[in-house]
């Protein structure tokens, strides 16, 4: 049990440290500390996840990866998407048929994303996230392990954003989950 306190520990003081950072910063879209905390929580992960093996594991997405004027709801559920293509929940949600136990979750906030994984229980999740929500969601969900992907703001934040699908392909191909 103390090496989960102590884990817990090492944690908080890179999550200290990314705060401390960004306090002295004052730039809200430089990523570079957050970059540090989310690199330092990935080699973490991958490095357990190789150990243990993945063998439920979640992609975690936000809303707002999906294309802002879209008339049709996937936050209920990602099946609803036409795959037209416009936005990267189509690509994303080839990955399923391209992956064995995967569940793809489009959560609208991060008490929807606490109570999703309560119920799914995944032994890994794949988070995709802007800074501020990436990087409490981590901290927030310690010991589960989660893998942070950040996403590309591309018009604005909240807002027809991006993510590089190609990344979350390469960490699931390294985990194993093929």
């Amino acid at each position: 049990m103390s090496k989960f306190y102590i884990l817990k520990l090492i944690y908080e003081l890179h999550y200290f440290r990314y705060l401390l950072l960004e306090y002295i910063t004052k730039n809200p879209y430089d990523n570079n500390s957050a970059k540090k905390f989310v690199d330092f929580n990935n080699k973490r992960v991958l490095k357990k996840i190789k150990k243990d093996g993945a063998k439920k594991v979640a992609i975690l997405l936000p809303h707002c990866i999906q294309k802002y004027d879209c008339n049709l709801k996937i936050t209920n559920n990602v099946e609803n998407c036409k795959m037209c293509g416009l936005c990267d929940i189509a690509e994303i949600i080839k990955l399923k048929d391209e992956f064995e136990n995967i569940d793809v979750k489009v959560a609208t906030g991060g008490t929807l994303a606490r109570l999703y994984l309560k119920e799914y229980k995944p032994n890994l999740v794949v988070a995709v996230a802007c800074k501020r929500d990436l990087t409490s969601g981590i901290r927030d969900s310690f010991p589960i392990p989660v893998y942070g992907v950040f996403n590309m703001i591309v018009k604005g934040p909240c807002k027809d954003t991006r993510v590089a699908v190609n990344e979350i392909r390469k960490v699931l191909r390294e985990v194993g989950t093929t």
